[in-house]
């Protein structure tokens, strides 16, 4: 999978100027890029550090340009999180014992990323999109989340209620070698989880490479609880 449709441009980033813009230097002039991830990323955006982004002029926009990817110690991470849902979406589509996948499903209230029917059973699947590493270890949130700390007590519901139920965490970069809820940032969503797996649902971590152009899954990562 691609990650852009658009054509990649590099730069060097140079400062975040709200959640949603930041400032970039192209080929030595500064561009204003859209920022697709509320995350904080603090670790990530680092003036100086070499990005991709993608090239996509359009009057309804505020800028021509799109942050895609950051090198961090060498590999590219990617921090567009709306690409997490689509390699997800892949990766079910793909599984031998999962059919019908549809996106954005409606459960009571609550809407889910995804529904599949795995091994005869309706299921529902969150995906959640990583990139901070901490000590070789992926590590999600990276800022508190109430959205999704709200999205684990609604799959809880749905599993109590005879539905398969699952959460999968997308690691955006090739170098992590665990997953770990991020005790330290949220321990309320690291302790739903904890709920999540005790009950029985499905939690897994993928992680991904990404050659500058391409992103694809490298390998599923060990979830370590403490």
């Amino acid at each position: 999978m691609k990650l852009s449709n658009q054509p990649l441009v590099q730069g060097f980033f140079n400062k975040r100027l709200n959640r949603f813009l930041a400032e970039v230097v192209i080929n030595g002039q500064k561009h204003g890029v859209h920022v697709p991830n509320t995350g904080r990323m603090r670790e990530l955006l680092l003036t100086d550090a070499k990005v991709l982004i993608s090239f996509n002029p359009a009057p309804e926009r505020k800028t021509d340009y799109t942050l895609r990817a950051v090198m961090s110690d060498g590999v590219w991470v990617s921090v567009d999180s709306g690409l997490a849902n689509k390699i997800a979406a892949q990766y079910l589509d793909n599984c031998s014992d999962i059919s019908g996948l549809q996106s954005e499903v409606t459960y009571k209230k609550s809407r889910f990323d995804f529904y599949a029917c795995k091994n005869g059973k309706d299921t529902f699947y969150e995906i959640k999109s990583v990139n901070l590493l901490v000590d070789g270890i992926a590590k999600f949130p990276d800022a508190p989340t109430k959205r999704g700390a709200k999205h684990l007590l609604e799959l809880m519901d749905a599993y109590r209620n005879g539905f398969g139920a699952g959460i999968l965490f997308i690691v955006m970069r090739a170098d992590a070698k665990a997953f770990s809820p991020n005790w330290e940032i949220d321990s309320e969503f690291s302790r739903l989880l904890g709920q999540c797996h005790s009950l029985g649902l499905e939690i897994r971590a993928l992680s991904c490479d990404i050659d500058g152009i391409n992103i694809k899954i490298l390998e599923e990562l060990p979830v370590q609880w403490v």
